[in-house]
């Protein structure tokens, strides 16, 4: 039997069966891609549930500043170490202590307090370092401006 003779009368069953054929394999492609997106997408929320987020905000109570150092996320930080950058710069600012930390432990959505008093003409904004280990990594740092 001829090829082209077989294909010229049987066009619409091979075109249907190519058809089904091409569908299938976008179906298995699509399905892969989708479990592999599912994947990464379960494994960024695991590594999001062990990270701690540290952050700082700073209010005022009469002459002082308060700097809190919270830790927002969902994990324990520990051994978190607090450097304060640039303080040979910083004027009209008294700290009650010289060094920050290292704080063994801070919890989650728990925080830590530091005072600094104020003098007249004092640098409105304090830039700290944060280095801090929790259960996705060792020594995660953060550099963090504070508007005091």
């Amino acid at each position: 039997m001829d090829w082209i003779g077989f294909i010229k009368s049987n066009w619409q069953y091979i075109a249907s069966v190519i058809g089904f054929l091409c569908a299938v394999y976008m179906y298995v492609a699509h399905d892969r891609k989708l479990k592999n997106l599912q994947i990464k997408q379960l494994k960024e929320d695991e590594d999001k549930k062990k990270q701690a987020d540290i952050k700082c905000n700073a209010y005022r109570s009469k002459s002082n500043s308060i700097v809190k150092i919270v830790n927002a996320g969902p994990s324990n930080a520990s051994n978190v170490r607090v450097e304060i950058l640039d303080q040979d710069k910083l004027e009209g600012l008294i700290f009650f202590h010289e060094i920050w930390g290292p704080y063994d432990l801070i919890n989650a959505t728990n925080s830590v307090e530091e005072r600094i008093a104020l003098c007249c003409g004092h640098t409105e904004y304090i830039k700290l370092k944060i280095v801090w280990n929790d259960d996705y990594c060792k020594d995660r740092e953060t550099i963090l401006n504070v508007q005091l």
